[in-house]
């Protein structure tokens, strides 16, 4: 059992220095651009001690969220859920037919309520923001900030918008986690609004790169 442990953690360690990632990040199957709850506990983790609540923009089903929820309680922070419930947006020139409108589709807010209370997740752990990015944040109160948010919209300008907003939202240290970023969609999608948001703004330091995820920190201001 030892010997076991020992090559698992051996295994961990290769891996992750081999794709310059932090050596305590997770080891184990991932199921590509989606996160496992393994991950989630390795980043809730780094935001303990950040002040805010946690957010996932764009839920879809849950199968992250009520993860997310679940670790925000753990920390006496809120849950935040951004999404428009009914799917995609009309996709433009950036985005091509990859994801078409209405894919993603859960049958609004409310189904995406029942599905929480069938994996057993507390209404009252969270709250749920309805409507296509930005749209979804125009009802936010101005005081509300995170310190863990997750953005994964997969069309370009939801994700401009999306990293637009929350540029000032996230607190000094908190965690910004990006899905789709895919090598291959280099000019299109979700990877060029993160290559072009990192071209320009200097407040946020890559801590990790894998399964289509890119891990942001947010820089303390001295």
């Amino acid at each position: 059992m030892l010997l076991k442990l020992l090559k698992r953690e051996a295994a961990r360690f290769v891996d992750n220095v081999r794709g310059s990632n932090p050596l305590d990040l997770p080891r184990g199957p991932r199921q590509s651009g989606t996160w496992s709850h393994a991950d989630l506990e390795w980043i809730a983790a780094k935001a303990r001690d950040v002040p805010g609540d946690f957010a996932e923009i764009g839920v879809f089903r849950g199968a992250a969220f009520r993860k997310v929820a679940v670790l925000a309680r753990q920390q006496g922070k809120r849950a935040h859920a951004f999404d428009s419930f009914i799917g995609m947006n009309e996709p433009t020139s950036a985005d091509g037919p990859t994801y078409p409108k209405g894919m993603f589709d859960v049958g609004g807010p409310d189904a995406f309520v029942h599905l929480m209370t069938t994996a057993g997740v507390e209404r009252a752990l969270y709250d749920v923001w309805p409507g296509y990015v930005p749209e979804c944040f125009t009802q936010v109160p101005d005081s509300l900030r995170f310190s863990w948010a997750i953005l994964d919209v997969d069309h370009y300008q939801p994700t401009v918008d999306g990293l637009r907003w929350l540029l000032s939202r996230i607190n000094d240290g908190g965690i910004l986690a990006l899905d789709d970023y895919v090598v291959q969609n280099k000019g299109k999608l979700a990877t060029r609004a993160i290559d072009e948001f990192l071209s320009i703004n200097r407040e946020f330091e890559k801590i990790a790169l894998f399964n289509q995820h890119m891990i942001l920190r947010k820089k303390t201001r001295s």
